[in-house]
């Protein structure tokens, strides 16, 4: 659903849109991302194809996008406040409508 939306508002060139789901989707990525811990230390050449190199993505619950949707809308509108505090009305109003676009997503549960 997201990146439909997505495809949509570029389509009809509606910027905030754009940037608030382009945010959201990475959002997601980053907490789907599998820890790697220290796997990476040192680099072993895998052939093209090689199923070892194949980590399958961690699972999100609704539960789980619903919570970062909603730190997601927390951090938009703190960040919203801090503008509002320094005399930047125009970027707070800016984050205020990025955080009400998060808002139609806090009930739909899906990542893509």
């Amino acid at each position: 659903m997201l990146k439909a939306d997505l495809r949509i508002a570029m389509r009809d060139r509606k910027t905030a849109e754009v940037t608030t789901l382009r945010g959201l989707i990475s959002a997601i990525d980053n907490a789907q991302a599998v820890p790697v811990g220290d796997r990476h230390d040192k680099y072993v050449f895998h052939a093209f194809g090689d199923s070892a190199v194949e980590v399958p993505r961690q699972a999100l619950s609704r539960d789980d996008i619903r919570e970062l949707i909603e730190a997601e809308i927390r951090a938009q509108n703190d960040a919203a406040e801090d503008y509002r505090r320094l005399g930047r009305a125009d970027k707070a109003q800016e984050l205020a409508e990025e955080a009400q676009i998060l808002g139609r997503y806090l009930n739909a549960g899906s990542s893509d």
